[in-house]
């Protein structure tokens, strides 16, 4: 009878299959929580990107791409550099190099990046995320905004070489001037809401960044060349004896008049001349 029972209660539970155990939770390095990372983009490809984004066009490098240390930097001199050059190119006269405007320049850089830090979706994309986009930004601005620069600066020098009667009477340094700062008042508005997620961002953002540079520019000696200082030597004028007969006088009213019209002649750059 016990055998029997037995025999039974084998046979009831012979196809019973163990319980599944629990699946394993996946470790860190896992396939499965692999993060995905962008691909590396090449130096050459964020110049020919920046170029695009000049004819509002839509960048085709991910939104979490980033630059490499050394990427941006040669970003940032080799626009410089060209900036630099086509400005020595288009002015006319003798110029020095104003190292301390170019330095302050180059300040302006940092405070466009604090701009951006400030208005980047960080709740949203987190601190890491969002600071590479600020860089990614400014890097492709770097080129955006360089384009509008060269063709100013080629107009102008057209200006210097051609004769007055080929220059249409419309052409001039101030309707260049506004010409290219609305140019690049668009297209850093299209990078910015690309980047950036809203147009509001974009317009607070790209406003800013063209009231400090202005303000930036109205209050410091900000121009990277600046009118050679006159061969003259300043005469010394005694009181009572401002006539004299050797003529000094004419020559000091001479080197005056040649100095205020290097100053009048030399080209403003647009408002927002030097946002690189």
């Amino acid at each position: 009878m016990t055998e029997k029972l037995t025999e039974n209660y084998s046979d009831l539970f012979a196809d019973t299959r163990p319980l599944a155990s629990p699946p394993e939770p996946l470790s860190p390095n896992s396939s499965g929580s692999a993060v995905v990372v962008a691909r590396p983009v090449s130096f050459l490809r964020w110049m020919v990107e920046g170029m695009r984004a000049t004819f509002l066009l839509r960048s085709r490098i991910a939104l979490d791409a980033v630059p490499g240390p050394w990427q941006l930097a040669f970003l940032m001199l080799i626009a410089s550099g060209l900036d630099v050059l086509f400005d020595w190119l288009s002015l006319s006269g003798d110029v020095q190099f104003n190292y301390q405007g170019w330095l302050i320049q180059w300040s302006l850089c940092l405070i466009t990046l604090w701009i951006g830090w400030c208005l980047a979706p960080r709740v949203r994309l987190g601190a890491a995320q969002a600071a590479g986009r600020v860089i990614a930004w400014f890097a492709l601005l770097t080129w955006a905004l360089l384009l509008p620069m060269l063709a100013y600066y080629s107009v102008m020098f057209w200006i210097k070489i051609a004769d007055d009667s080929d220059v249409p009477a419309w052409v001039g340094d101030f309707s260049m001037s506004l010409i290219a700062s609305i140019w690049m008042f668009a297209v850093m508005s299209k990078v910015s809401r690309h980047y950036f997620e809203s147009w509001l961002r974009a317009f607070i953002l790209v406003l800013a960044v063209f009231v400090v540079t202005a303000v930036l520019f109205a209050t410091a000696d900000a121009e990277t060349w600046l009118a050679a200082d006159s061969d003259v030597n300043p005469v010394e004028v005694v009181p009572g004896d401002e006539e004299s007969d050797d003529g000094t006088d004419e020559e000091d009213d001479t080197g005056s008049t040649e100095l205020l019209e290097a100053l009048l002649h030399a080209p403003i750059p647009p408002l927002s001349h030097r946002v690189i």
